[in-house]
């Protein structure tokens, strides 16, 4: 089975994509990496559906040194705040939790780069360790626009999926026919290669 984009896997997980990242950056290369074995020519590792789901049923552990010390190595302390423009429109304003800390400056990067500043020095650890997640507030009409797109791109990743497997199947099918690799590429306007990798995935 063809595995899962981050995207797809993040979805699945029900956790925000930039917060799935992060935690992907510790399991990666551990013992508990949910990534699928390497594929020619791909450009990122897809995530298996069965690491997935047996992660997602093991309560989402993380590897025991990470959690052991969250705010040293690379694994970092992870931070979650929100973040609104200010009423007067000038700047912006992020609220953090947990070290609990508000920060006002001109531009959203601005209060992203105080915000870790100000939580490394509460948690005691190195700026470049502390992940800020956070969430921007936006105004009604953008956040209905925003969501609408959110769950059109959902089914469009969906469709994708769909075209992509009936693509797959309409290959096996030139294949048992007898095509060649180079004539299903030629007729179909892809290179050999890819061709060989699409039945390779399937």
């Amino acid at each position: 089975m063809r595995g899962l984009t981050i995207e797809q896997a993040a979805e699945k997980a029900e956790i925000k994509l930039s917060y799935f990242r992060y935690l992907m950056a510790q399991l990666n290369g551990t013992t508990m990496d949910l990534r699928s074995p390497p594929v020619t020519g791909e450009r990122a590792r897809r995530y298996s559906p069965q690491k997935l789901a047996a992660w997602m049923a093991a309560g989402k552990p993380l590897p025991s040194s990470e959690s052991a010390a969250p705010s040293s190595g690379t694994g970092g302390s992870h931070v979650v705040a929100t973040a609104h423009r200010a009423e007067n429109g000038s700047g912006w304003v992020m609220t953090l939790q947990n070290p609990s800390h508000t920060v006002e400056a001109t531009s959203l990067k601005r209060a992203w780069e105080i915000s870790r500043v100000r939580a490394a020095e509460s948690l005691g650890a190195d700026p470049e360790s502390v992940s800020i997640d956070f969430q921007v507030q936006y105004p009604k009409k953008a956040a209905v626009l925003l969501g609408e797109f959110q769950d059109l791109a959902a089914e469009a990743r969906k469709l994708q999926e769909r075209a992509d497997q009936k693509r797959l199947q309409g290959l096996q099918q030139l294949r048992a026919a007898g095509w060649r690799q180079q004539e299903m590429a030629f007729a179909l306007g892809l290179t050999p290669q890819r061709i060989q990798q699409l039945l390779a995935e399937g």
